[in-house]
C-alpha cells in the first residue's frame, strides 16, 4: 500500500495486521500475494462496475490481497462491465448485490456507481445486518447516507479535478480542454474540478473555449467504447485542437485515450497533457516528458482497505471507520519527482 496521503486508515492496518498472531493458510478463494496472518471465518462479496482492464485488475488484486493476509474468503469478485463493452450494466451490477444480500455474505464492498438504482438495494443489506463499504464510486456523503453504508473509499472526484486545474494553472498552461469518454457523473466531477481549480466557476463549459486561459471546456467523445479504441479518440481530440488552436493543455481522464492523444501530437507540439490514474505506460511517459502529470486515485487501496474495514467491523464488535464520510485514496499527483517510485509500485501490480 504506496504513496497514499492519509495516514488514519493506514494506521489502523498497521496496528490490524501486528495484532495477527497465527499463520493460517488463506482461503484458496481469497488469493493473493499475501500470506494470512489471522484465522477469518467471514465471507465478503466484491462487487464493481469494473472490467478486468489495467484500472481494475489493480483493484481486485488490492481486495484479493486484503483478504489473503487476514485469511478471509472472497465470495467473488464481480464486474458488471466486460472488456469490450462500451458502458458498465448498473442493472447487472444492481442485481448481483442483491445475489450477495440473497448469499447472506458477511459483508459487501461495492461501487455505487449508480447511486438512485442502487442505494436502496445497498440499504435492504444494511438492514439485513449485512454491513457495506463503498470503494471508488459513491465517495459522497449524501450517498453513503442514503445508502447507509459504513464509508466509501475512494478518491474525491471534484478535489481531483482541482488539483488537476491548479497543477497546469501554476505551469502557465490554464486553457483546459477536459475529453470525456463515456457516461458517469464521476468524470463530470472531474472536469467541473478542473474549473475550479483554475479559479474560474463552479462547471466546466462546453462548446467554444476562449480565447485565452484560465477556462475549462469539455469534448464528449462520440467514438463507441473510446477507451478501446483511443487512436479513433485521439482523431477526434487532435481535430478538436486545429479547430482550437489556443488551448494550451488536455486532460484525459482514461489513460488509453492520453496514450492516444500523445501518439497523435506532431512533433514539437507546445500542448500538455496530463491524464488520471496510473499504469506502466503513464509513468515512462512521465518520465520521458510526453505527460506532464498523472492523478493517481491509488486503486490499489480501494480494494484493501474495504476488506480490513468490514473484517474490522465484524470482528471487533462493529468498529467502523470513516464517521459517513469519505476515507480518500488519493488525489496523489505522479510528475517526474517520484516517477521512479511510481514505476516499482506498477511493476508489483500496485
Amino acid at each position: 500500500m504506496r504513496r497514499t496521503w492519509f495516514t488514519g486508515a493506514i494506521a489502523i492496518v498497521a496496528l490490524l495486521v501486528s495484532a495477527c498472531g497465527s499463520s493460517t493458510t488463506p482461503s484458496a478463494s481469497a488469493t493473493g500475494s499475501g500470506t494470512s496472518d489471522n484465522s477469518c471465518p467471514y465471507k465478503f462479496a466484491v462487487i464493481t462496475h469494473g472490467d478486468n482492464g489495467s484500472f481494475w485488475s489493480v483493484f481486485y488484486k488490492g481486495a484479493r490481497d486484503g483478504a489473503s493476509k487476514l485469511g478471509c474468503t472472497l465470495t467473488e469478485v464481480y464486474g458488471s462491465q466486460q472488456q469490450g463493452q462500451a458502458e458498465p450494466d448498473d442493472n447487472a451490477e444492481n442485481a448481483q448485490i442483491q445475489n450477495a444480500i440473497n448469499a447472506k455474505v458477511d459483508g459487501i464492498v461495492v461501487t455505487d456507481h449508480n447511486a438512485s438504482l442502487m442505494n436502496p438495494t445497498i440499504a435492504s443489506a444494511v438492514a439485513a445486518g449485512i454491513p457495506v463499504v463503498l470503494a471508488n464510486a459513491g465517495c459522497d456523503d449524501a450517498d453513503i447516507t442514503a445508502s447507509h453504508a459504513m464509508t466509501c473509499v475512494g478518491q474525491p472526484e471534484t478535489l481531483a479535478g482541482q488539483k488537476a486545474g491548479a497543477r497546469f494553472m501554476s505551469e502557465g498552461a490554464s486553457n483546459i480542454l477536459c475529453v470525456i469518454h463515456q457516461s458517469g457523473q464521476n468524470l463530470l466531477d472531474r472536469c467541473n474540478g478542473i474549473a475550479q481549480g483554475l479559479g474560474t466557476g463552479s462547471t466546466c463549459s462546453t462548446g467554444t473555449p476562449p480565447k485565452s486561459g484560465p477556462g475549462c471546456t469539455e469534448l464528449t467523445l462520440t467514438v463507441p467504447n473510446a477507451a478501446s479504441n483511443p487512436s479513433a479518440a485521439a482523431q477526434v481530440v487532435m481535430a478538436y485542437l486545429q479547430a482550437n488552436p489556443q488551448i494550451n493543455a488536455v486532460m484525459t481522464l482514461n489513460n488509453a485515450i492520453a496514450q492516444g492523444v500523445v501518439t497523435a501530437l506532431p512533433s514539437g507540439s507546445t500542448v500538455k497533457v496530463a491524464t488520471f490514474d496510473l499504469n506502466s505506460w503513464d509513468v515512462s511517459a512521465v518520465e520521458s516528458g510526453k505527460v506532464d502529470f498523472v492523478i493517481d486515485q491509488q486503486q490499489y487501496l480501494q480494494g484493501y482497505l474495504p476488506v480490513v474495514f468490514l473484517y474490522l467491523y465484524k470482528a471487533h464488535h462493529g468498529v467502523s471507520v470513516g464517521g459517513g464520510t469519505t476515507v480518500p485514496t488519493g488525489p496523489f499527483i505522479i510528475d517526474k519527482n517520484n516517477a521512479a517510485q511510481a514505476a516499482a509500485g506498477a511493476a508489483a501490480g500496485e
